[in-house]
């Protein structure tokens, strides 16, 4: 992708450097259910131990298993979140549903709007904007809230801010001057130099139908199908397919020599292997892998939102936050959440915030976009390689 100069939001890609998944083969994976470097990750973000870490992704893990079987009983949810106190919350449609939640050990929530309500909303919200897209940034809903949260620029016309306050359900607030900005065996989370000259990171690989090696990765990585390099310089791909502006997603085709690995590298001399994908709840505890900011962790913030990236008229859907810093150079990078895959990195604040290298959560900068990996894969027909 080309660089772009920076009005609104930023995509942390090629020329603003991105990570990628290399072809030679990284240390093994480790055998314990989390790698020791997540853990001290995460035990200094919540300033605990890292036995007490592993205590909370254990409690997460097994929060998310119990509402997979309230919804595998047939009982219908509306978006969930975790808490400030660690209970997953779950909008639960009908009395059945909450009974059910609650002897699940849930905390169900009724009379609110819901996840496909706001999602709806903010469908209208976009229809609102319309032309005046130049003045926002970003738009989406926020499950834990019950609102769909609009970010216009600071200098967003009063009359805009007025029709998209009048709008039941909406909260709208002033972003940074600035905006965001989107941030190439093939590793995840290791460097993804594309030709000529820029660079992403490396996302996940996977194989589709008809048994073709392929890597997920952010769409505007892969614009004009570029032939992608690992860190040493040798041929590992090629973009075949983007659907950016539109969404993040893209694929690269993997050279049929090189393999695709089921566990990305920490950038801390261990990896994290890949036993599944999903979108975890809002509030799940994740990290990602970038060729420029390492290892960092933070929390999922909200799905499906729309981002107008800096340079682009057209904004980008489906996109989910996150607290996770990122800078340029991370875009296509790996998230995951536990061993869990959760997306590719999309973009970012274009603040000048520096995240650092492998600082975890003491990095800066508030928060980052990521394109789940769910919805790339379903996309492309790719069932992602785990280990």
């Amino acid at each position: 992708m080309r660089i772009r100069v920076p009005l609104a939001l930023s995509l942390l890609s090629v020329c603003v450097g991105t990570v990628a998944l290399t072809a030679p083969a990284a240390a093994a994976p480790a055998d314990a259910g989390y790698d020791r470097t997540m853990l001290e990750v995460l035990a200094d973000q919540l300033h605990t131990t890292p036995q007490q870490a592993a205590q909370k992704l254990d409690a997460e893990k097994s929060l998310i298993a119990s509402l997979g079987g309230v919804q595998s009983q047939g009982f219908r949810t509306d978006g969930a979140y975790f808490d400030g106190a660690g209970a997953l919350v779950v909008n639960a449609p009908d009395a059945g549903a909450a009974q059910a939640l609650r002897s699940a050990g849930l905390t169900p929530r009724t009379g609110v709007r819901g996840e496909k309500a706001l999602t709806e909303l903010a469908a209208a919200v976009g229809n609102t904007i319309g032309a005046g897209v130049g003045q926002v940034q970003s738009w989406g809903p926020d499950v834990a809230s019950d609102k769909v949260v609009v970010t216009v620029e600071p200098a967003a016309s009063s009359a805009l801010v007025r029709r998209l306050a009048a709008l039941p359900g909406v909260t709208v607030q002033k972003g940074q001057t600035g905006g965001d900005v989107v941030t190439a065996d093939v590793i995840p989370g290791q460097i993804m130099d594309l030709d000529p000259g820029t660079n992403c990171s490396l996302g996940f690989p996977g194989t589709t139908s008809d048994g073709d090696n392929v890597l997920l990765t952010a769409g505007h990585c892969v614009e004009g199908n570029p032939d992608i390099l690992d860190r040493n310089g040798n041929h590992i791909g090629q973009g075949v397919a983007t659907e950016f502006p539109r969404t993040d997603m893209g694929l690269m085709d993997i050279d049929d020599e090189d393999t695709g690995r089921g566990y990305v590298d920490t950038r801390k001399g261990t990896t994290v292997r890949i036993t599944g994908s999903s979108k975890a709840p809002v509030g799940t505890t994740l990290c990602k892998a970038g060729n420029t900011t390492g290892w960092t962790c933070g929390k999922i913030s909200a799905y499906n939102q729309t981002v107008r990236y800096s340079g682009e008229s057209v904004a980008t859907t489906g996109l989910a936050k996150s607290t996770v810093c990122t800078e340029g150079g991370d875009s296509g990078g790996a998230y995951i959440a536990g061993n869990t895959a959760q997306g590719m990195t999309s973009g970012g604040p274009n603040d000048g915030h520096d995240c650092g290298y492998n600082q975890g959560s003491n990095a800066t900068g508030s928060y980052s976009y990521y394109q789940p990996v769910v919805d790339a894969a379903n996309t492309y027909g790719v069932t992602l390689t785990r280990s």
